[in-house]
């Protein structure tokens, strides 16, 4: 059990908040510039005028906390953010996204996440965590994973349990090597975060120099996104350990190494805050009151640092003794909060191998958890409907023991035979016991349904029956082709290039648009016609096919829309494509990408009110060749549309 006077416990919060805020807004000006810098610090650069992220979802975090308590889900977290917070970046945009489906933490930071997955945006999200648990590594991790499960999976919450556990510590320990030590604990060892850490602490302790240390993290864990975790956490323990924890000396270290730099700028500042107490911090910088703006909506009393940190204060208050048990802060004077009480029954929905879709003509087994906090007995018949022609098995009676919790399971099945397949599918559960109801809903998301044709190449130099026969005819061996052929180098390359490769020509190979959305033929006499199913946004060609060299090949589908509406669609993509709706060219690209999510924004597409056809015509070159289509209601940061269809490639 550890003691800290309140008015201790409160200086170090508030230092923590205002390092977030000074250090967050040196950085934010040049926030995704992905390279060295040699700026220099001025004394405006600590002047918060703008919103971050970083601070508006801790804000929020608070906001349930000081509602719910202990008992707080990841589902009150992301709830919060869906109502109360209009942008959505990055991850940000695929938790809402998976809110508005029904899927749930932990799916809602996992599905359709693959670029995401391992960003910033749970990590810079660690402060709140650590102060409410201070003292307490085990809690601050524990309360951090119920955060970073709603938008990331995996490494990126092993961040966030390990900056919530290291600034929990803080408030007792100043020495930053020890503090990373102990941090290190909350983190798997086999990790690759973990290895981050470790890698970083030797370098720092190798070399003295930031930009040295920042060029040994970049060759062994550097990515293209600027918002990428790795780098950025190697950028912010790097900065830590080599500024001597100067607040300005190690903020302007983490600024000059570039990349996402208001968030390595603030999880710095937030932690020195805390070894150092605000006192110190305004005596040394001649600070006056630090403010906050927010760009999120919440009813905080004011826009005053030291009045958020009050309050988070008095959560750390009300929690310690109790639900932190490592923790007495003494001579609090403070009224503790009181928690709204736990609901009667609670549900959870469990994916069988955390896949939270359904296949066309496929099954998905759910596990339903229902969870009796009342200490008495229940019996009630359970009801559930599911749309657009899915089927459920499930049983319909259920009893809940007193303080317990009994799990139904539901086997979902989707025939083959229905026309459309909708993204967003709500199940609407139902408990009765005789006198009232208890309603649940959960999501499965439907798959994506494409036809796809090909693959077609030629070779280079062309070769046919016509040109052989010619050949034949004028006694010359086939080999003669290659005084036509463009590969460069001599007779030997052309010729193996001949043997062991195969030529994609961009204006050839063309489908009739009519052919690509007639019925699937499996004979189709010159290529391959098949049904491919994609639960998530992003598109892996060779997933379904095994096709290994250069070749073009067509995705075609039909989209279902209520309604006529403007939208915007984000593309990925690693290859060529050129991509079609209703007969029109929309997109085009003649070239390879390393791919994101969001390669190519499209403006102004319109959907029409019943079927659509979209193609796309993706050039093959070499083994990745990856796609993703996100249709969303503006071109940036905005909200994806989940209320689409795919219409059954057999039915058109």
């Amino acid at each position: 059990m550890r003691e800290i006077s309140y008015e201790r416990y409160l200086d170090k919060i508030y230092g923590c908040f205002i390092g977030k805020a000074i250090s967050g807004n040196i950085g934010a000006p040049h926030e995704g510039v992905k390279m060295p810098m040699e700026l220099e610090f001025q004394d405006y650069m600590i002047d918060c005028t703008q919103p971050n992220d970083d601070l508006d979802l801790q804000v929020l975090w608070l906001d349930v906390v000081e509602k719910k308590g202990i008992n707080f889900t990841s589902y009150d977290l992301l709830e919060s953010f869906v109502k109360n917070c209009d942008y959505s970046p990055g991850e940000y945009a695929i938790m809402r996204k998976n809110y508005m489906k029904g899927i749930y933490p932990p799916y809602s930071g996992k599905f359709s996440n693959d670029y995401y997955i391992e960003g910033m945006g749970c990590p810079i999200r660690s402060e709140i965590w650590g102060c409410i648990g201070a003292g307490n590594m085990e809690l601050s991790a524990d309360l951090s994973y119920r955060d970073g499960c709603i938008d990331h999976y995996g490494e990126s919450i092993n961040a966030e349990k390990f900056f919530a556990a290291l600034e929990s510590e803080a408030f007792f320990d100043d020495d930053v090597y020890s503090l990373i030590d102990k941090a290190l604990t909350v983190v798997p060892k086999d990790s690759k975060f973990y290895s981050l850490v470790t890698y970083t602490v030797e370098m720092c302790r190798r070399y003295n120099d930031i930009k040295k240390v920042l060029s040994k993290i970049l060759f062994r864990y550097g990515h293209p996104d600027c918002t990428n975790m790795y780098q950025n956490m190697g950028i912010t323990i790097a900065s830590l350990i080599l500024g001597e924890l100067d607040i300005i000396k190690s903020s302007m270290m983490a600024l000059n190494c570039g990349f996402d730099t208001d968030c390595t700028c603030a999880s710095v500042g937030s932690v020195i805050g805390i070894i150092k107490g605000a006192d110190v911090l305004k005596n040394a910088y001649g600070l006056d009151e630090v403010t906050y703006v927010l760009g999120v909506k919440s009813d905080r009393r004011s826009d005053r640092i030291f009045d958020l940190a009050e309050d988070i204060a008095r959560v750390g208050v009300t929690f310690s003794k109790k639900e932190n048990d490592k923790l007495i802060i003494t001579d609090a004077n403070v009224e503790k909060l009181t928690f709204e009480p736990l609901n009667k029954i609670e549900f959870f929905a469990e994916y069988e191998d955390m896949k939270p879709y359904i296949n066309l003509g496929g099954k998905r087994n759910v596990m339903l958890h229902i969870k009796n906090n009342e200490d008495i007995e229940k019996h009630f018949s359970l009801s559930l409907k599911a749309p657009n022609g899915i089927e459920a098995k499930y049983r319909n009676q259920v009893t809940l023991p007193s303080l317990s919790e009994q799990k139904v399971g539901i086997e979902f099945y989707l025939p083959s035979d229905v026309d459309t397949v909708y993204e967003t599918n709500m199940i609407d559960v139902s408990l009765s016991d005789g006198d009232k109801n208890i309603n649940y809903s959960f999501g499965l998301s439907g798959v994506a349904l494409w036809k796809m044709s090909g693959p077609f190449w030629v070779t280079e130099p062309e070769c046919n029956t016509e040109l052989l026969l010619k050949h034949i005819t004028d006694r010359r061996p086939y080999k003669a082709l290659m005084e036509n052929s463009l590969t460069q180098g001599n007779f030997f390359d052309k010729m193996r290039q001949f043997h062991l490769n195969f030529k994609v020509e961009k204006e050839k190979a063309f489908v009739p648009e009519d052919e690509l959305f007639a019925p699937i033929n499996a004979d189709h006499p010159l290529y391959e016609q098949t049904l491919i199913q994609t639960p998530e946004d992003s598109i892996e060609v060779s997933d379904f096919f095994g096709f290994k060299g250069p070749c073009v090949v067509y995705l075609s589908k039909v989209i279902v829309c209520d309604e006529d509406r403007e939208v915007f669609i984000q593309v990925g993509h690693s290859t060529p494509f050129k991509l079609y709706l209703n007969g029109e060219k929309i997109a085009e690209r003649d070239y390879c990408d390393n791919f994101t999510a969001e390669n190519v924004h499209i403006e102004n597409v319109k959907l029409k009110k019943g079927e659509n056809r979209l193609y796309i015509r993706l050039t093959k070159i070499n083994s990745d060749t990856k796609f993703c289509t996100v249709v969303s209601k503006g071109i940036s940061m905005s909200e994806h549309i989940v209320d689409l269809g795919s219409k059954n490639p057999y039915k058109f």
